[in-house]
């Protein structure tokens, strides 16, 4: 196992055109056009593009041109149907495998869109709260998971009690990166990482209790990636440093930069609060006034997180993203080379989310002032 210190560092990697060559999508247009909340785009060998569309709970298929080619899936929770499409990732042989956090449920696809099996992810624990990321190499799929201490509502249990037992509000309760077979069974835990802060508030008592999960803002969340090969990269997203782990699990890299997140200021929070209402909406001076004295209640960090994405690119570099604050007109990511060097940064548009790096071009989601998502393609300069 080898330990990469890079120095810090601010010089541009590539930067990205300022149209895109390709792009699928519309506000007014054939249905297939049309996304609701897009959960992932993927590639498959012959350069189609598998969109995830999880609002509408369909898998659409467009060619290298951008042409609608089928559409799998739909709302509904019998075979080959979706409650919560999660993501769809093609393997190497065509075949389509697509999950669903909402019935823990595998599903696999052939390439003419066959439905060919479901499965359930199996454990670990007894009710885990599965995050499906992507696969991890050919015959996995990497997921995030929480075990949430959750009480048994039936033994009288009090309303602080289950507070007290589910609330985090130091981020210490563990998390996992594991990975499961396509036939859902457990197969191995990659690494163990600190869970991202949260407290709580409920009412009610016995099986009428509702508790409310409340993530602390500014508190780090871990996050991870893999490639087609199987190799997976993991953060913590409390400082700048990643793990690297080989297609068996082993840990082989971690890989720094010397760098703190900076610190956390009054300012932050503000803009957090502007930033974090819906599409289209403002809020007025004494609605933020309100939100800023309850959150300055809550135990936040005094630096803000580190990084929280990570994409391996096709060539094997490491793309991790800063975090910033909601409302940000840009966001920076940090490559590295796949032996764990610095590579310099990109600037990117905030309303871009990455979903593939390769052959000189990046593969987005892209999110108009409307909140129309599109699935865009450009190029890397």
């Amino acid at each position: 196992m080898a330990v990469v210190a890079n120095p810090p560092g601010d010089a541009a990697h590539a930067s990205i055109a300022p149209e895109p060559v390709l792009s699928i999508g519309a506000v007014d247009g054939p249905d297939e056009e049309i996304f609701g909340r897009i959960a992932s785009v993927a590639l498959d060998g012959a350069g189609n593009f598998i969109v995830a569309d999880g609002q509408i709970g369909e898998i659409r298929i467009f060619d290298a041109g951008g042409d609608h080619l089928r559409t799998l899936g739909g709302a509904g929770e019998g075979p080959g149907e979706f409650r919560a499409l999660t993501g769809a990732w093609p393997t190497a042989e065509g075949v389509i495998v697509a999950v669903d956090t909402r019935l823990d449920r595998i599903t696999r696809f052939a390439p003419d869109g066959k439905l060919l099996t479901t499965a359930t992810f199996d454990g670990p624990g007894e009710r885990p709260l599965i995050r499906p990321i992507r696969l991890a190499g050919q015959t996995a799929l990497l997921s995030r998971v929480q075990s949430l201490n959750i009480p048994s509502l039936q033994g009288g249990v009090s309303l602080q009690d289950a507070l007290e037992s589910i609330s985090d509000p130091l981020g210490n309760r563990p998390e996992y990166m594991i990975r499961h077979d396509l036939a859902g069974a457990l197969l191995d835990t990659v690494a163990t990482v600190p869970g991202q802060a949260t407290q709580t508030s409920g009412q009610g008592s016995g099986t009428s209790m509702s508790i409310q999960i409340l993530r602390v803002p500014f508190s780090p969340a871990p996050a991870a990636t893999a490639s087609p090969e199987g190799r997976v990269a993991v953060t913590t997203g409390r400082s700048y440093e990643f793990s690297l782990h080989g297609p068996a699990g082993s840990l082989e890299r971690i890989v720094r930069l010397a760098e703190d997140p900076p610190v956390r200021t009054a300012a932050h929070l503000e803009a957090w609060v502007r930033g974090s209402t819906r599409v289209g909406e403002s809020p007025d001076d004494a609605q933020v006034e309100a939100a800023l004295r309850r959150y300055e209640e809550l135990p936040m960090p005094d630096r803000l997180p580190a990084w929280n994405s990570l994409l391996i690119a096709d060539g094997g570099e490491i793309w991790a993203q800063r975090f910033a604050i909601q409302g940000a007109e840009t966001v920076r990511r940090d490559v590295f080379g796949a032996d764990g060097s610095f590579l310099g940064q990109v600037v990117v548009p905030a309303r871009f989310r990455i979903q593939h790096i390769g052959d000189g071009k990046l593969t987005v989601v892209s999110t108009d002032d409307l909140g129309v998502e599109r699935v865009e393609v450009y190029e890397l300069r």
